[in-house]
């Protein structure tokens, strides 16, 4: 057990990596993975993934060619991916495990998002296609299924018994009864209001993908797989060296994240949290379709192509 799944990776790179080795992980990404990295004074590769109009797939040459490395050691996957959405395949996940398995890498899956998919989807652990690799650690929690991220409590799966003895014998835990209590009633009695949850989050992303082509049709928007987290792309309306949560905080109203915050290949992008009263989506949705739109107005036609400052 962890307090959390970003206090655990803080904790396994240093286990698992040697001071001169590398950590590789698919960008976009949740920057936590590359801070674990940067705090432990490890090398950080980054993996760009490729954007076909939206959905995003693997570029497993790119990732075999740095997964080949001799001083890459580790590999950090995010499945579902977070922030793109994506539900990574049977066939995707054994490509990947195949590359990591051939170069001897530790894999750390980090499978928070799993239990919060589209209805018509079906996530699979890398740990089912690859059960007898000891060198793969998969984290899980319900912090993000439940919203019970307060009650500080994760679980982390490591089958390598070497590693497991250092984690039992470095690792502080403090295992608060009323988070394992909030844990197995979550896990225990909690799915009926998980399915009701699934179609309310459904809902949401429909609506915003609606309410984007309607108001926003240059932004480029495909409903993720997974996650409650929509992933949009602005370009068409910024530069990519401009500040969107600051825009969006002082023009809008509306706090939210900007690609800057998942490392790199994320450039104009933000990432909305949809896990909210459809109310509050519209009326937020709403004021960023408004903010973007007014500020384009405030760009003469023949000036598009010139950069201006908000």
């Amino acid at each position: 057990m962890s307090n959390g799944i970003i206090p655990a990776l803080f904790e396994l790179v240093e286990y698992v990596c040697k001071p001169d080795e590398k950590v590789i992980f698919l960008t976009p990404s949740y920057a936590y993975f590359k801070y674990a990295a940067d705090y432990n004074h490890r090398e950080a590769i980054c993996s760009d993934l490729v954007n076909d109009q939206g959905r995003y797939r693997i570029d497993f040459g790119d990732f075999e060619r740095k997964a080949a490395d001799e001083k890459t050691t580790l590999f950090i996957l995010c499945n579902p991916h977070n922030p793109t959405g994506r539900v990574w395949t049977e066939e995707e996940l054994r490509r990947l495990g195949d590359i990591c398995v051939k170069n001897d890498l530790w894999v750390i899956s980090d499978e928070i998002h799993c239990d919060l998919l589209r209805r018509d989807k079906k996530h699979i652990p890398l740990a089912k296609v690859f059960p007898e690799y000891e060198k793969l650690i998969t984290c899980m929690a319900p912090s993000k299924t439940f919203n019970t991220a307060g009650l500080m409590l994760s679980n982390v799966i490591i089958p390598d018994e070497r590693l497991r003895e250092i984690w039992l014998s470095r690792h502080y835990n403090f295992d608060n009864p009323l988070s394992v209590a909030g844990a197995q009633a979550a896990y225990e009695k909690g799915e009926p209001w998980l399915e009701e949850l699934r179609i309310y989050l459904d809902d949401n992303f429909t609506f915003t993908k609606n309410y984007l082509s309607e108001n926003l049709p240059k932004a480029v928007f495909e409903i993720s797989e997974a996650t409650y987290l929509a992933w949009v792309n602005v370009s068409a309306y910024f530069d990519k060296n401009e500040n969107l949560p600051m825009f969006f905080a002082y023009k809008a109203g509306v706090l939210l994240e900007g690609g800057n915050m998942f490392v790199q290949n994320s450039d104009c992008y933000i990432r909305l949290n949809l896990a909210c009263p459809k109310s509050v989506l519209a009326e937020g949705l709403k004021r960023i379709c408004d903010a973007i739109n007014a500020k384009n107005e405030e760009i003469p036609e023949s000036e598009t192509n010139v950069k201006m400052e908000v």
